[in-house]
């Protein structure tokens, strides 16, 4: 039986602890904030054109990197040269971390020859700490059952995929917008599996949903749970 418990010992930081004005999610340094206060950190990851695994939540740039066009569709060096501010490789994210906190990772791009999972397990496998890979599709995760099954897969769930996880439940938590169902609902969940809620905005939303998930992502999250 795989051991989960690692996703359970401390709150989530979504994305770092960032204000996307002096320290911009997904970075080294809103990394290095969430591993001084010894959060878990759930970070994003996109495929490069060129082969390369970013650490980066949007497929367009505009919001972040204030470029518009898809980040999937050039090379490390192209977004180097236009990022404002550096956009770390995953290596480099897990390089940081070393297995000083457990991470939690997104992944967003979606191939058909699955390229993106193939590269990602590729770096995990000579990962030595605590970590869980997660995907809103149902594809990603066949793949790592399939060719992973020893890792730790979990199943992001929102409003438009509720409903595919019927026939395919080979994998191992779920993360569920705490939006979308009644307490009562998660309740019943967390006895076939782990539930993780997302996202967490306040320390009213905390203080509802605390008890009923068996951890949750935050952001704000020194707001949510002052040291």
């Amino acid at each position: 039986m795989k051991e989960l418990h690692f996703l359970k010992t401390r709150l989530i930081a979504h994305r770092g602890i960032y204000d996307n004005k002096r320290i911009y999610e997904n970075t080294i340094s809103a990394i290095q904030r969430a591993i001084k206060h010894q959060y878990i950190i759930e970070f994003d990851v996109r495929l490069l054109s060129d082969g390369t695994c970013v650490v980066f939540h949007d497929q367009n740039m505009e919001r972040l990197l204030h470029v518009e066009g898809n980040i999937e569709r050039i090379t490390y060096d192209e977004l180097c040269y236009i990022a404002k501010y550096q956009v770390p490789t995953l290596e480099e994210v897990l390089d940081l971390v070393a297995g000083s906190v457990p991470v939690l990772i997104d992944l967003k791009t979606i191939t058909s020859k699955r390229l993106l999972e193939k590269k990602v397990a590729i770096i995990l496998d000579e990962y030595k700490g605590d970590f869980a890979v997660q995907s809103f599709h149902i594809r990603t995760l066949k793949w790592f059952y399939k060719n992973r099954p020893n890792y730790i897969t979990g199943y992001l769930i929102n409003r438009k995929n509720l409903t595919k996880n019927y026939f395919f439940k080979k994998y191992d938590f779920v993360n569920i917008n705490i939006k979308l169902l009644s307490d009562r609902r998660v309740k019943k969940l967390k006895e076939d599996k782990m539930v993780i809620g997302y996202t967490i905005n306040t320390k009213e939303e905390y203080a509802l949903k605390q008890n009923i998930y068996d951890n949750l992502v935050c952001n704000n999250i020194l707001e949510i749970d002052p040291e």
